[in-house]
């Protein structure tokens, strides 16, 4: 399982029927090549870029919670709708299917 990264564990609200998630396993591969794709998007940009990475490092002290880091996400990555589109690989499909993906409330900005 080396190479496999695990989404983070949101569960939907309980309905009729999950539906489970159809998408392939992220990989560590398509972390680089996110990452690869806001150094070069976000280049103009240092202090955009280095929120993006403190908005995740959060995540991950447990100090904020899946929706805040989509709402913070959103507004980091406004006018970079591939960049929106790549974040959304990486939220769990539980969140998605409760809430929509990150670039759902921002693509008539886009």
């Amino acid at each position: 399982m080396a190479g496999r990264m695990r989404r983070a564990r949101v569960e939907a609200p309980m309905t009729a029927s999950r539906v489970p998630d159809p998408r392939p396993e992220v990989t560590l591969q398509d972390a680089a090549r996110f990452v690869t794709a806001l150094k070069r998007d976000l280049a103009g940009e240092p202090g955009r870029y280095e929120e993006v990475f403190a908005v995740m490092r959060q995540f991950r002290d447990g100090s904020l919670e899946t929706e805040g880091v989509v709402d913070r996400i959103k507004v980091l990555l406004s006018g970079h709708p591939g960049l929106i589109h790549a974040f959304n690989q990486f939220l769990p499909w539980g969140y998605i299917r409760a809430q929509g993906s990150a670039g759902a409330a921002v693509g008539s900005n886009d």
